[in-house]
């Protein structure tokens, strides 16, 4: 995989950003002899990002050093993990740095290494967390201010996040700071972005109550609403959407969020790998019962227990194996980018 890929314009950023151009395509994610062709992304024990190759039998590299991240205050640890994304071309990264109202949100370049600040709080990332659009050219935050009173007004302690609802801003590591065109209007987490059939950009999250799911436009629109409790595999105890594939046609969902939200460290903000995969188009679970799922791609998706991966295909075939690297076997997150990026556009 090349780190120096070539990235979109400015122009279609933006566009993308007001109404998505960008089509969905067909990649090939497993080579000739079943070997995965693209890269993991995962944390070491050292607080450094790798990136892992699997067909390359190459040792993991370490593409950036967010070592500084824990030296802030409040839970950073859990803030890092459950805000951490790579984008969907394996070009950036993103996360919330810090747990406390001087935080910021920042991007990392994953082929030079550079780190740079998008923007300051308040930005909440405990329910709309980070989220980035199909091409990687923007990422979607939430201006919410989400910190309140501290537990006792005479001590310099951190103030409790309170349930808030703000603004949303687009914010591409080229441009800063894009036209806000969304109006989110109905209140909900864990937005994740796929690339409708038309090409335009479309977004899937979950309520509040984690009753009903959402799919949104560019704009906010709300386009159809999938009752939870409709879906074979979601149990009443569904507490989180982890991902969803390239075209919005599958999501991985988690069930038992201390028993199964986190790979590391118990009970985090956001579930970091899920327990099933559902075919939203016709509500029932797909692939092998128990087999959990962490990244969905346009044939498959990649499901981990421990430092051992498999990739199913939605039909339910496994189609390769893998096992994690010493250095990342233990990673808390992890992201599979395919050859050619998620959308195969990279």
């Amino acid at each position: 995989m090349d780190p120096h890929r070539s990235r979109k314009p400015l122009a279609v950023v933006t566009v993308l950003a007001l109404a998505g151009t960008a089509a969905a395509c067909d990649i090939d994610t497993v080579s000739s002899d079943g070997s995965a062709e693209g890269a993991f992304y995962a944390l070491g024990d050292d607080h450094r990002l790798y990136r892992w190759e699997p067909a390359a039998e190459a040792d993991p590299e370490a593409v950036l050093d967010l070592s500084g991240v824990w030296d802030g205050e409040g839970d950073v640890g859990t803030v890092l993990r459950s805000s951490l994304s790579v984008d969907p071309t394996g070009s950036r990264a993103a996360w919330v740095d810090g747990a406390s109202p001087e935080a910021s949100l920042r991007f990392g370049d994953l082929a030079t290494g550079e780190i740079t600040t998008a923007v300051e709080y308040p930005v909440d990332h405990a329910c709309l967390d980070p989220a980035w659009l199909p091409d990687g050219s923007a990422i979607l935050a939430h201006r919410a201010s989400v910190w309140g009173a501290s537990s006792d007004q005479d001590t310099d302690d951190i103030p409790f996040p309170v349930e808030s609802w703000g603004e949303t801003e687009w914010y591409s590591p080229e441009a800063g700071r894009l036209p806000t065109t969304m109006d989110l209007k109905t209140p909900g987490c864990r937005m994740r972005w796929y690339t409708a059939e038309d090409g335009s950009a479309q977004a899937l999250y979950h309520d509040l109550e984690l009753d009903e799911l959402y799919r949104v436009d560019a704009n906010g629109a709300v386009l159809e609403t999938i009752p939870v409790a409709d879906l074979e595999g979601a149990e009443p105890a569904t507490i989180g959407l982890v991902n969803v594939d390239p075209a919005g046609r599958y999501a991985c969902v988690v069930d038992g969020y201390e028993l199964e939200g986190a790979a590391k460290g118990g009970f985090t903000i956001r579930a970091e790998s899920g327990t099933s995969v559902v075919d939203l188009a016709s509500g029932e679970a797909v692939g092998p019962a128990d087999d959990g799922c962490t990244t969905l791609h346009a044939d498959g998706y990649v499901s981990r227990e421990g430092p051992a991966l498999e990739f199913i295909e939605y039909g339910g075939e496994s189609t390769w194996t893998a096992e994690l690297p010493a250095a990342i076997a233990e990673s808390p997150v992890l992201y599979f980018i395919p050859e050619g990026g998620v959308n195969g556009t990279a």
